[in-house]
């Protein structure tokens, strides 16, 4: 899909479900951009009374650059990556940008800085990659390095004149962690060809997304520049889909995202990643259940963890624990 001569350069899609107050701070936030080819896609997922009328309301406040798509109410809503894929769908921009609707852009030139960077670049660049800043709910910042920082420190050679560096799927897997969706743009053609969001996934869809696209993508630019305020949640609320979903529930939705990359990745790389990764992961399911007193379920893990990524290590710890669970009484 390519977009019409009129059409913006940028798309921006914003999911906001309940949160007038917080979103509209986020809205104003993309307003404060020093240029103006962008459109701003707005996929309320079912927000109802006064929440609903306090959205309604803000239409009026904002020029022809936004759009407002409301989507049924459902009492889970439809979650942010069905949201998502709805905003990608009405996009008519030439690439994709996304951000969460308690977060902030804070660098007014983020999306000029990007646009000088794909004008410079001699082939399509699929992934642009920056970086944020992360804040807890008291304020205070968030003391390390998050997502992918750092990236830039394992690249050979300089950056270009704007600050960006050519990355590949391999620089990206030495981070260990993944770029978040409010610091990444994607080619629109590129997202729809890797199928957007995974709807089935309520946590961690943006992880998902970007270990599908650094696996497929050909071009891809990390700019270390710091344009965002990620807001860490509050733990003790659960209207945030980090903090509506359990412990353990995580974990089950990670193993999906690394079984989907152990099958479906083009690169070995990527496949080697997934298996290291989730056998970390299932090691943490089982310390867990562990913790939890559920030790029959934790061996399980136990033994799924030797599975993936063997080490004589773990393969003693998990003896000694089938021991142990030999010695309780069995379930009933």
């Amino acid at each position: 899909m390519t977009a019409s001569p009129s059409s913006p350069m940028f798309s921006i899609v914003i999911p906001t479900r309940d949160r007038a107050e917080l979103f509209e701070r986020t809205l104003q936030s993309v307003f404060q951009q020093d240029i103006d080819d962008f459109e701003v896609i707005i996929v309320n997922d079912g927000s109802s009374g006064d929440q609903l009328a306090a959205y309604q309301a803000m239409e009026s406040r904002y020029d022809g650059r936004v759009r407002w798509v409301y989507l049924q109410h459902r009492q889970r809503g439809h979650g942010p990556a069905y949201s998502r894929n709805v905003g990608a769908a009405h996009a008519s921009g030439d690439y994709l940008c996304f951000l969460d609707d308690d977060d902030l852009w804070i660098d007014i030139s983020h999306l000029r800085r990007v646009r000088d960077s794909l004008a410079a670049s001699e082939t399509p660049i699929d992934l642009y990659f920056t970086d944020q800043r992360a804040v807890y709910p008291d304020g205070t910042k968030h003391p390390g390095g998050l997502w992918i920082s750092g990236l830039e420190q394992r690249i050979d050679g300089p950056g270009d004149s704007l600050g960006n560096y050519a990355v590949t799927l391999e620089h990206l897997l030495q981070t260990m962690g993944f770029a978040h969706l409010n610091c990444t743009v994607y080619r629109r053609d590129f997202f729809e060809s890797i199928g957007g969001m995974d709807e089935s996934l309520r946590y961690e869809n943006d992880r998902d997304v970007y270990l599908r696209a650094i696996d497929a993508a050909q071009t891809m630019r990390y700019n270390p520049a710091i344009i965002a305020q990620h807001h860490i949640p509050d733990p003790k609320k659960t209207d945030n889909v980090s903090t509506a979903v359990t412990r353990i529930e995580k974990k089950i939705i990670q193993f999906r995202i690394f079984d989907k990359a152990i099958a479906f990745s083009r690169h070995a790389s990527m496949r080697a990643f997934a298996r290291r990764t989730k056998g970390f992961e299932l090691k943490n399911m089982a310390a867990l259940l562990k913790q939890a007193g559920r030790h029959r379920e934790a061996v399980y893990y136990m033994k799924e963890a030797l599975l993936v990524s063997f080490t004589f290590k773990w393969l003693a710890y998990t003896l000694a624990n089938v021991a142990q669970l030999a010695l309780r009484p069995k379930d009933h």
